[in-house]
């Protein structure tokens, strides 16, 4: 409606001078305008106030007000009066301008990847112009920032204005941590929990995913996963621990205790995943407690560290990289040992073989036990054991002795039953009460198919 009023007013103003005639003369020169501060065309846009001057004796008039404000002066003289008039458009105002988003924030007020923005404006006295200021925004992060747009109306009055936003789209850092560290070979044998820790320099961490507890299954490697979240709504990419899980024991099998003229060999059979063996005895080399006496990566032993008549128990186990145990006990009596029969003061020559029954001989009859004599010896101890047991002990003064179907040793009846047996004869010097001791002559074993 303002911009038809003011057409029609400047449509008018070319009718600049209304001429009122006075009894035929010539009229007087038409008054003319000129405007201050420029542009001197009082018809262009002025963007502030205004005076109107003219060429006769009108007084100037100052314009203030925003529009098209019309401005006349009358010129008279004796033949009679002119008057002219002037529209003077004034618009000091600056157009309204709108900045906006293409859509509002991505989460909690935070913009977390590019976001269009338009500029817009407008004008009510001398209309807009042009706009500028369309674009994207893509960064970088911040907490806080505004994008700015601008409007210039016909006038030439430019209005500016910001659109204010948070823009955060890098995702948080996760730190990922056991609750515990793996053994040395880096293996968890039983349940472990990892958590997820974040952090987020722009926006805030809003959460991480809860801690998660690993149970299983078994595996050389596996990997536990989780992500975090900041306020912008980036999700971190996924956080990985990676583990290996074994909880499930070595295979331990067939432990046996052999009594030999060394002492005790103990030998078993494990799974390929055993990496080392442990063996515990029971009396130890110090008392009744128990000791370590073999510790390493080899499947037999022998304990030397003896007493002779001793029952020693032992276990063994057996570990892998995880430290997963298998153990198994076994039991033995000990025939020989450097604290039992002594060495005696000079030496004895050759040690002489056991003759009879031959090596590994099968049996159906009590055995006559024979060996070689010892130059001096005055008698011999002869031990027979059964599945590492002890179950005979004599002392003949001659080079042999029958065994009986029936017997008493210890205070407990033994019987000669089918089965695996193993004995042994050391040289004894002047009498038994010395405790005098020779070597050992040797071993050997027989089986006894039916008795």
């Amino acid at each position: 409606m303002i911009r038809r009023r003011l057409a029609v007013l400047v449509a008018l103003c070319a009718l600049t001078a209304l001429a009122i005639p006075s009894s035929g003369s010539a009229l007087p020169q038409a008054p003319q305008p000129s405007c201050s501060p420029g542009p001197a065309e009082c018809g262009a846009w002025h963007t502030g106030n205004v005076t109107v001057s003219w060429s006769h004796a009108c007084a100037p008039t100052t314009i203030t007000q925003d529009g098209g404000i019309g401005v006349s002066c009358t010129a008279s003289d004796g033949s009679g009066s002119v008057t002219s008039t002037v529209i003077v458009r004034r618009d000091a105002s600056p157009p309204a301008v709108t900045v906006s988003a293409e859509r509002g924030p991505d989460s909690d007020g935070w913009y977390n990847r590019p976001v269009s923005i338009s500029v817009s404006g407008d004008d009510a006295t001398s209309g807009l112009a042009s706009c500028s200021g369309d674009g994207t925004y893509s960064g970088p992060d911040t907490g806080e920032t505004s994008v700015g747009g601008s409007c210039t109306d016909n006038a030439g009055n430019v209005g500016r204005a910001g659109y204010g936003l948070k823009y955060d789209a890098t995702p948080p850092s996760v730190e990922v941590k056991a609750d515990r560290e793996p053994n040395k070979k880096g293996w968890y044998n039983r349940q472990v929990t990892v958590a997820f820790n974040g952090s987020d320099v722009t926006s805030g961490l809003q959460s991480c995913v809860p801690a998660v507890t690993y149970s299983g299954p078994d595996a050389p490697k596996t990997a536990v996963s989780g992500t975090c979240v900041d306020k912008a709504a980036n999700t971190s990419p996924a956080a990985a621990y990676e583990l290996r899980y074994d909880t499930r024991p070595p295979v331990l099998a067939r432990v046996r205790a052999e009594i030999t003229a060394r002492g005790v060999a103990l030998r078993w059979k494990a799974s390929k995943d055993s990496v080392s063996f442990a063996i515990v005895r029971r009396p130890g080399l110090k008392g009744k407690q128990p000791t370590t006496v073999y510790s390493g990566a080899a499947r037999a032993f022998t304990d030397r560290r003896l007493t002779k008549g001793v029952k020693y128990r032992y276990t063994v186990t057996a570990l892998d990289e995880a430290g997963n145990a298998a153990a198994r006990g076994v039991a033995a009596v000990a025939a020989s040992s450097t604290s039992g029969p002594s060495t005696p003061s000079r030496p004895t020559g050759t040690r002489p073989a056991l003759t009879k029954p031959a090596l590994g001989a099968r049996v159906q009859a009590p055995p006559l036990l024979a060996w070689r004599a010892v130059p001096k010896a005055s008698y011999y101890n002869v031990q027979l054991y059964r599945n590492g047991q002890k179950i005979l002990t004599v002392w003949p003064t001659k080079t042999s002795f029958l065994l009986q179907r029936t017997w008493r040793f210890g205070g407990q009846a033994y019987r000669l039953t089918p089965g695996t047996y193993r004995w042994y004869v050391w040289p004894g010097y002047g009498k038994r009460s010395a405790n005098r001791y020779g070597k050992a002559l040797g071993s050997r074993t027989f089986v006894v198919v039916r008795a």
